[in-house]
């Protein structure tokens, strides 16, 4: 019998693998290059390595940061992470923190993004889509500012190289590192 924890996994898996099933049908629907933009190749690998490195030092940065909106944010997440994957192994930590790069960037950044530009343009576009993922990511205003900040940073990787493995590389990674380092239990303000 599943426990309560690897049904958490399951269901955290499928929903976002759900989201990037909308993203491909969504892409099929309005004639979007969804496959073009997932080819790997040693310079999108390099690219993507290289673009993880300024959320890495923003995470490592936020998790010994004492400013207060950042320590509350930092407080209240990692409670939530707690509860939620509790006893969770760093395997399924990383199941899932791929399963959300590859669903959220192919519906944020595979879709949406190409809809909004095609509709308003390139920068409007990027910005409204990254507006819409703060605000889906959002648990207080200040948190809604960073997750738009994260939504502008990963849409101008896809836009400027126009592909979507080094946000979906950047997205894993820094999921599953935050997940790391949340469920670690570092307290608020530590330091450490």
């Amino acid at each position: 019998m599943l426990n309560r924890g690897s049904n958490v996994v399951w269901l955290a898996i499928a929903f976002e693998g759900g989201l990037g099933v909308i993203a491909v049908a969504m892409a099929q629907w309005f004639e979007l290059p969804l496959r073009a933009r997932l080819v790997l190749d040693q310079w999108v690998a390099i690219r993507s390595i290289l673009a993880s490195l300024p959320m890495l030092v923003f995470l490592w940065f936020a998790m010994r940061s004492d400013w207060r909106p950042l320590a509350g944010i930092r407080w209240q997440v990692s409670r939530m992470v707690r509860e939620m994957f509790g006893g969770v192994s760093c395997v399924a930590l990383a199941a899932i923190s791929v399963a959300a790069g590859f669903g959220e960037e192919l519906l944020f950044r595979g879709a949406l993004q190409p809809l909004a530009e095609r509709w308003w343009g390139a920068a409007i576009g990027l910005l409204i889509v990254s507006v819409i993922f703060g605000a889906l990511h959002a648990m207080s205003r200040t948190y809604f500012v960073l997750a738009t900040a994260v939504g502008l940073y990963l849409g101008w990787l896809a836009q400027h190289y126009d592909d979507l493995l080094a946000p979906i590389f950047v997205h894993s990674l820094y999921d599953f590192a935050a997940l790391v380092v949340l469920m670690r239990g570092r307290s608020v303000g530590s330091g450490s």
